[in-house]
């Protein structure tokens, strides 16, 4: 049974004690900033959260009033509750349509000359609207396509975003942490710390991740047919995979929590957020029906275009084709992490205003590294 706002409000307030936010929690129409679009507005987050509901059963999915980028999944009176702070919708949507305004994401789709070179994040983004302040405005390429192609990305990395906070609830993670730790909430920090804690974390995070891989493998087919149909566009597998890369770059370069060095990434709850994201990738590339569908793509590519192939071959030190004139496995797994390294680098240079080819030649290397590790 869905539960009102007061029902919520009351579930969540010892979580949030001390806000200052009023209302604590809001319905997405009251701050949602897309007209209706039938691929990522309200509506789209309303009926998200009806479809949370229904994998929790008696539980909640609550979107807080505050601008921070978290999402959480915590437990109270046996009632399950996900809870996605409205700064992280925000954020997630600004992203992915500031990476639409530039010419050097996703080239050759859409009108690039509704694109710009460089972008300023200072002068793009979320904005109050000069004739009514309460509303906030965003920059969205004036490209058709370009704003739909957006919105999915945005669409795809918060249904990730929340899968994640679904998978700790379905695999019993807040159960455990209950009954075993006398903990509330997946984000509550363990007054021991033991190794065996740590090591127990690192693991429900990663099988949360995993979990969201599954889960949106099965959403793709539901958002292919409803996007193709509002579109009127074909979509397959290989589309939906080349939005989802954007989509977890941008949920990766979100995370509240980072580790890089060994000691770090020892005493965390996380794995580095590149190796989060690039085994989750990995999970969904090898789908069979998905990895069926990239490796006819990726081979027609190769097969259209020779000089190209050659040049990948050389520069990846990689043989395309086999025997058979069939992709080869190294060849797919090192186009599909350069795809990553590349979206990474993309929204690097957009938002940090840096680009160094050498933190790319390591990335490619820390993939491939764990990529072979995690097999």
């Amino acid at each position: 049974m869905t539960k009102d706002y007061l029902e919520k409000k009351k579930l969540i307030s010892d979580f949030f004690i001390g806000y200052e936010s009023e209302p604590l929690i809001i319905n997405p129409e009251s701050f949602f900033i897309v007209k209706k679009n039938g691929i990522f507005d309200a509506g789209i987050i309303l009926e998200l959260q009806k479809k949370v509901e229904s994998f929790l059963g008696n539980g909640c999915f609550v979107v807080i009033n505050d601008e921070s980028i978290n999402a959480c999944a915590m437990e109270k009176d046996e009632v399950p509750i996900i809870a996605l702070y409205a700064g992280t919708i925000k954020k997630v949507f600004c992203d992915a349509c500031i990476m639409m305004l530039s010419d050097e994401f996703l080239t050759g789709v859409g009108n690039m000359a509704a694109c710009y070179h460089d972008i300023s994040i200072d002068e793009r983004g979320l904005r109050v609207d000069e004739e009514d302040n309460s509303l906030l405005k965003i920059d969205i390429s004036g490209d058709d396509i370009r704003e739909a192609v957006g919105y999915m990305i945005a669409n795809l990395a918060i249904h990730f975003i929340i899968y994640h906070e679904v998978g700790h609830h379905k695999l019993g993670h807040i159960k455990k942490l209950k009954e075993k730790y006398n903990l509330f909430y997946q984000e509550a920090l363990h007054t021991e710390n033991s190794q065996q804690y740590v090591d127990e974390r690192k693991q429900m995070e990663l099988d949360a991740d995993l979990y969201a891989a599954d889960l949106i493998v099965e959403t793709m087919e539901l958002l292919m047919g409803r996007w193709g149909e509002y579109l009127n566009i074909d979509l397959g597998y290989s589309e939906m995979f080349q939005l989802l890369i954007p989509a977890l770059v941008i949920v990766k370069e979100n995370l509240p929590v980072e580790v890089y060095s060994m000691k770090e990434m020892e005493n965390s709850f996380y794995f580095p957020n590149i190796v989060r994201i690039v085994l989750t990738i990995m999970v969904v590339a090898r789908k069979p029906h998905i990895q069926e569908a990239l490796c006819h793509d990726i081979l027609v590519m190769f097969q259209e275009d020779e000089e190209y192939r050659k040049q990948f071959e050389k520069e990846n030190s990689v043989v395309v084709l086999d025997d058979s004139n069939q992709l080869t496995e190294t060849a797919f797994e090192r186009f599909y992490s350069l795809m990553v390294a590349g979206t990474e680098q993309i929204y690097t240079k957009i938002f940090l205003g840096s680009y160094r080819p050498e933190i790319f030649q390591l990335d490619i290397k820390a993939m491939h590294w764990f990529l072979h590790l995690y097999k």
